[in-house]
């Protein structure tokens, strides 16, 4: 190997590192940032180089593999681990946490956006919402409270202002009786 393969070598290997340590850093900032989900780098071979090249499988022998050596590492990708963090009460009635995949959906002026931060409250009109003030969306009631699959609309919470009522069914009532 000559000395400019080597040190270009050492180069991207330094380079691969640099990449690393940011990556590790950003996870290190946001370990308590709301639903942050931590991100692990993955490397490969950048070119590798034959040395020895490999034999087919003969009737006695499974054959050879090559012999390579690696001239130098690049990114193959940074991804994302969507595993469970730990839950955390707050104390807010309308906080809540998704265990396992998936997202919360939230519309802000028409447009869209996916959340894991589950850090809600109810504006003026009950409606819940984000801490940006974008409407959390979920499925669809109709009006005799059937879910509507594939219909999306604002969660609207009405606490302490409207309630369903319901005909009382059953009155159960225990007491001793006067002897006199």
């Amino acid at each position: 190997m000559a000395i400019t393969s080597a040190l270009l070598t050492g180069l991207s290997g330094l380079q691969a590192n640099s990449q690393m340590i940011d990556v590790t850093g950003n996870n290190i900032s946001n370990v308590n940032t709301t639903a942050f989900k931590r991100s692990r780098i993955d490397f490969e071979t950048q070119f590798s180089r034959n040395l020895n090249s490999g034999s087919a499988p003969s009737g006695a022998s499974g054959g050879t593999n090559p012999a390579q050596s690696g001239l130098g590492v690049r990114l193959a990708a940074i991804t994302r681990d969507f595993s469970n963090g730990a839950l955390t009460p707050t104390g807010a009635n309308t906080d809540m946490a998704i265990e396992g995949d998936g997202f919360f959906i939230a519309d802000k002026n028409g447009s869209r956006a996916y959340t894991r931060n589950g850090n809600f409250a109810l504006d003026r009109d009950f409606n819940l919402v984000t801490s940006s003030g974008a409407r959390v969306q979920g499925w669809a009631v109709d009006d005799d409270y059937n879910v509507q699959d594939g219909v999306l609309a604002d969660i609207n919470l009405p606490v302490g202002v409207l309630s369903i009522a319901e005909p009382t069914t059953e009155v159960k009532l225990t007491g001793n009786l006067n002897a006199g």
